[in-house]
């Protein structure tokens, strides 16, 4: 578990860097995943757009519940963007719209990313 953890603390903080490089003003929550509360990975401002973000770094395909896309849902009714971000080891960030994995019934595949997901300069 603590591999686990370290592997997504440090994906998510070269998130961080990336962003805070295109200007945004960044915070991670640590252990968003630990509490009850609608709590992403990642949020992100600029120019007045507030990015709500979910992090995943995994090798194959994988599920988000739906009770974690509610949660981020809560932020896009709040006025947020959310996204669902994906990165493969040793490749680039995929990032997903959130009514795109919805309606994919919480279900991410290469295939899937590939076609409707967006790189880090297009979000």
């Amino acid at each position: 578990m603590v591999k686990k953890y370290a592997k997504g603390y440090r994906n998510e903080r070269n998130m961080l860097q990336e962003l805070s490089g295109m200007g945004y003003m960044v915070m991670r929550a640590p252990h968003s995943g630990s509490t009850s509360l609608a709590s992403p990975d990642i949020i992100a401002v600029k120019n007045g757009r507030i990015l709500v973000i979910e992090c995943k770094a995994r090798e194959e395909a994988f599920s988000i519940g739906m009770e974690q896309l509610m949660q981020l849902k809560q932020w896009q009714d709040a006025g947020c963007i959310p996204y669902i971000a994906w990165k493969v080891s040793r490749g680039d960030w995929k990032f997903l719209h959130l009514k795109d994995v919805i309606s994919n019934n919480g279900n991410i595949g290469k295939k899937f990313a590939d076609s409707v997901g967006v790189d880090i300069n297009s979000i």
